[in-house]
This record gives structure tokens, sequence and C-alpha cells, in this order.
């Protein structure tokens, strides 16, 4: 243990000094209800409506709920920071009485229950608006009345139904009892996105796509979507992707999804336009609270000549996927003060080709191959929240996660005739510095040992820190740096090093620039304004990318690196289902192939959060 603190210490001084760099920086049966040190009187608690009006009133909750109001503006307003469970440790171990749920429609604020947004188009919205019903709400509460209250369960619960994507935004309130000192109830708050949505992007003349959807289809918490693509090139010129998904099926926390494509937007593995039809079920450990986590994807797939290649150059195949894990979450019920747990876990995944492509060149290309492998991980975790504003969203709570994970994987894999054995280890670590920054490091390294040497192996290091928010004037500035080393060596079913991905320049794509070393590191800027436009924020942002990328026999100083910079604008409005638009010009000075210098891009439904997942499916370390 002495030895991993040494490490983190050593790994967190050098990536906070490398990357700190780039900054220049809540009488008759009367009971007194209770929120944080604040008192107001009630005459009734058996009613939610007469729980929250009261509520409300104070000045303190207020201040607590106003993240659900979607009423902040930037200028001078103080970013809320605090711990997620702070406002419910003063009640810890008291009795649960009831639960009681007030959920909010889209257009109401919720410290005013009677006032409605003036807005034309948001009574418009309300007509084709389903409420979320209570029912579905319980279905996401995963702690219980009559038994104590545990204050981190509750905040682990209020993120989870957070996270939801028909919410915009809960609170839960615990409201104590003069008449029983050992009890409280509880207030669980939440307020709806206006669920129905879509988007429409041509892509010239003669090729459009787009997508319609109703994230919240009945007020049932289930997402009906259609995608389309025309294409005048395309054979047939029409193709179509419809889905369903229903979260917490019964209140179990398990999520469905179920759909068929023709637009190559299944669980595709293969290169070619496949069409699909899938099943997954997933159950995310939740809390440390939680015992059970695990998933289960069925997938049958096969390639389609939509755009009428001949017949020597089409792949044609077809393959099945199958991919099943489970995970036990040990001591999920003890040690109520202490969050380290160990969880373990294991996968079994198999794809299976009914049909190979014909073509001899890809006789020996993992990527048209039958592959099975199973893996086991044990996981050491202790992972706890702060609550924050203006990370990627635009004035909705965000919860940023702090302490550390790190998880051991060994297991085996058949591919190509190649049974091999794998061993890796996944560790992460998340600060939140005294001065307003937070930041994770990452290390990652995993291989397979065959015949006496390692191969397909993988080391990844990387860290990213985001700065504390910054008044100017009007605005809101955050800042934020990557910073990432990954090194891949006896390559022999893996493909090599790009700088296509996240870990390189963004909106680069180059075929021809591979090697087994990689050095990325970028730097973002955005300026979250007061400015709207029919209630989508806008926040202008610039950036800068740069790769630098070696094969085995040369330094990784050598060549030349590739520089990739920018500016745009990022745009959402909170109340709608729609995800982040971004708005980006791209100038790349060293390009390569026939790439341009410049580029614009359009990305439409962007979905882009701080990951805060307790455990995830045994995996291959990824590095592209």
């Amino acid at each position: 243990m002495v030895y991993w603190k040494r490490f983190w210490t050593a790994l967190a001084i050098f990536f906070y000094v490398v990357i700190q760099a780039s900054f220049a920086q809540e009488k008759e049966g009367k009971d007194s209800v209770g929120v944080q040190g604040d008192t107001i009187e009630i005459i009734k608690i058996d009613t939610t409506n007469r729980i929250i009006d009261a509520v409300k009133d104070t000045k303190l909750t207020q201040e607590i709920l106003k993240g659900v109001t979607r009423k902040q503006e930037p200028e001078g307003q103080d970013i809320l920071t605090i711990r997620s469970e702070e406002a419910f440790l003063p009640f810890e171990g008291k009795i649960i009485r009831q639960v009681l749920i007030n959920h909010i429609d889209f257009e109401r604020s919720i410290t005013d229950t009677t006032q409605n947004m003036r807005n034309r188009l948001v009574k418009i919205g309300n007509t084709l608006h389903n409420t979320s019903k209570e029912w579905v709400i319980r279905d996401h509460v995963f702690f219980k009345e009559k038994k104590p209250l545990n204050a981190y369960l509750l905040a682990d619960n209020e993120r989870y139904i957070r996270d939801l994507d028909f919410i915009v935004d809960a609170r839960i309130i615990v409201v104590p009892l003069l008449s029983t000192q050992d009890s409280v109830d509880v207030l669980v708050v939440t307020r709806d996105v206006f669920s129905i949505g879509g988007s429409f992007n041509p892509r010239g003349v003669n090729e459009t796509k787009f997508k319609i959807y109703d994230a919240n289809f009945m007020g049932w918490g289930q997402r009906l979507q259609f995608n389309g693509h025309y294409d005048q090139d395309r054979n047939p010129n029409f193709g179509y992707e419809l889905y369903y998904r229903k979260s917490s099926l019964a209140g179990s926390l398990i999520n469905v999804t179920a759909g068929y494509t023709q637009l190559n937007t299944g669980s595709s593995y293969g290169n070619e336009e496949e069409s699909a039809y899938y099943l997954n079920l997933e159950r995310p450990l939740v809390s440390p609270y939680s015992r059970l986590a695990g998933g289960l994807e069925f997938s049958r797939n096969w390639s389609k000549n939509f755009y009428q290649l001949e017949e020597s150059v089409f792949r044609n195949y077809r393959y099945e996927i199958n991919d099943l894990w489970l995970g036990y979450n040990i001591g999920a019920r003890q040690n109520r003060g202490d969050r380290s747990r160990h969880f373990v876990s294991a996968r079994i995944f198999q794809q299976h080709f009914s049909k190979k492509p014909v073509q001899t060149q890809d006789s020996l290309n993992p990527a048209f191959n039958s592959r099975t492998y199973w893996l086991g991980a044990f996981t050491f975790f202790k992972q706890e929240f702060y609550k924050t504003q203006f990370v990627y969203g635009f004035g909705r709570t965000e919860d940023v996660p702090y302490g550390h994970t790190m998880s051991i994987l060994a297991g085996w894999q058949n591919l190509l005739d190649l049974k091999r054995a794998y061993i890796g280890v996944d560790a992460e670590k998340s600060f939140v510095h005294a001065g307003g920054n937070f930041y994770t490091l990452s290390f990652r390294v995993g291989g397979f040992p065959y015949q006496g040497r390692w191969e397909d192996a993988t080391l990844l290091l990387s860290g990213k820190l985001f700065s504390k928010i910054k008044h100017y004037k009007k605005f809101l500035i955050r800042q934020s740096a990557d910073l990432d080393f990954t090194y891949v060596f006896n390559q022999r079913t893996n493909t090599l090093l790009d700088i296509n991905s996240s870990f390189g320049l963004e909106g680069f794509v180059a075929d021809s620039v591979l090697g087994t070393k990689r050095l990325h590191a970028r730097y973002e800027l955005v300026l979250y304004s007061p400015w709207k436009i029919l209630g989508f924020r806008l926040a202008p942002l610039v950036f800068a990318d740069v790769a630098i990328i070696a094969p085995r026999n040369r330094n990784i100083f050598y060549d030349k690196p590739f520089f990739g910079i920018g500016s745009g604008v990022r745009t959402r409005n909170e109340n709608l289902v729609f995800g982040t638009v971004e708005f980006k010009f791209f100038y790349y000075p060293h390009v390569v192939e026939d790439i341009s210098r410049f580029k614009v891009g359009v990305t439409t439904n962007l979905r882009i959060k701080y990951s805060g997942r307790f455990v995830k499916a045994p995996s291959f370390i990824l590095y592209n």
C-alpha cells in the first residue's frame, strides 16, 4: 500500500506540474421542518405539495434548488461546488418514514410551482409533452422506507436520477420531524426535459441524414427513436434505424435496448456498411451499496452492398455477437461510512462469422475472423463526488468524481488460432484541488504473454485537468487540458497507433500516420456567455491539439509534430432533450495525403459529461 501511495503521489506531481503549466490562473400535529440549518413551520406534512411549498420558501433551499429552475445567469453567480452527501449527513441513521415524489413539468419553476415561464414555444411544447409518471421516478429510487437513512446512498441516488436523459435535474431533500426525533421524510424532486427531439443534417444536395425521437414516450421512461438516411448514390436510396429503450425495467434498474438498423449503427465490428438487429440489457452499479452489476448483448450483423461495389471489392460477410458480463460487489452492505469496495467480475465475449469474405487478403484480418475471449477483473475502488456546474453543461448540476479505481485483469483469447492469456492493470485516480481545480490521472498497461515474450502490449499514461471557474464581467471561463502518452509493442493482431481518435487531433483523419509511440496534448478554453437565442445558451471556445507519433525504430521526437488549432461555439438549451450542438473551425498546419488544411465541423446531439462510473465491464486496454 505504501508503494502505491508513493506511485500515485509521484504520478500526481508529474502530471500536475506539466498540465498546470498551461494555465496562467434544504397546532395540530405541527412539525418543524429544517433544511441544512434553516427552520420553517408547516401545519401538515401528509401531502407532497404542502411539504414542497414549505421547503421551497427557505432562502437556503432556494439556493439548493436553483439548479433545477434553469434560470441561472452567469453574471456574478456563485458556482455550486459541494460534496454530494453534505446535505444528508446531519440525518445519517434516522429512519425514513416515507418517500415522497414531486415531479415538475419541464416548463415550471421548482421554486415557484404557480409561476410558469412565459414563453410561447414552451406553451406549445407543453401540449406535446408527456409528463413523467410518479411510478417511473419511483422505479429509479433505490433507498427504502422504514430503513435507516444513508447519506451517501441518497447522494448516489440523486446523481443517478439526474443522469437520466429525460430529466433536467433532481434534488433529494430530507425533511426532519419535530414529533419524532428519530424519523424523517424524504422528498424527491425532479424536473422533465422536453423529451421530443430530432436533428436534420444535409450533406450536400443529394444526401441527408435525420433523426426523430421521444426520450420519454408516454411519460414512462422509455425512448423511441427513428433514424433516416437518404443518399442518391445508395441502393435503395433510403435506409433507416428504429430502436426502443426502457430505463429501469419494472424498477429493476436494468436498462433494456432493442433495435433494427440499416445504417451501420449496431454493435458493428466489420468494415463494410452493415444491417443488424440487436438486444442489450444493462444493470450498472448505481452505488457502492449495490451488490450486482452486469450486461448482456445479442447482435446479428450482415454486410450490405448499398453502394454497388464490384464483387471483387465488396466484403460479403455475416456474424453474431454474444457478450455477457456479471460482477459482484463484495461487502456492499457493510462499512456504511467507508466507501472502499472490492468488486469481482467476469466477461465472456464471442463473435462468430457464419460467412466470411472471400477476398484472400482478408483471410488473416482480425476484423473478419471469429473471436472468443473471457476476462476476469478484481477491482478496488473508492469514489465520491462533488456537485458543480459549467464543466460540460450550461448551468445544470454536474457531478465530478474523486477517489481511485484499480482493476487487475486476467483472461484468455482465441483469435486466428492464437490462444493466448491476457494480463493487464487499469488504474485511475481523481483529485479535487483546494484551489478549485480537479483532475484525473490514469495508468493502463496490458498484453498477451506468449512463448516467452509480451505480444500486442500497451502502455498508456494520461492526465486531464479542469481549472476553477473564473468570472469575467458577465462571462464564466473554464479551461481544460489533456496530456497522454501511449506505447504499443510486438503488435501481432492489434492495430498500430494513429492520431485520429480522442488521443489525437480532433477532426483529423489520416490512414497513413501510424506508429508505436504517441504523445498528445490538448488545451481548450470555453467562455460561457449570458447570450441566449430561443433559450439556447452560447459558449464560444478556442482549442489546440498537438500529437507526435513515431514508428518502432525511430525516436518519438524525430518527425515533425502534427497540430490542430481552431475555434467555435457550443450551444445547448438545458430544458430540451437535444444534446449539445458544436460549430467548429479547424486549421492543420501540417497535413499528409490529400487532407485539407482547413475544415468546418458541425456536430449535433453531442452528449458529453464527466464520467463517474464506479465499475465497468472487463475489457482490454483501448488506445485508439
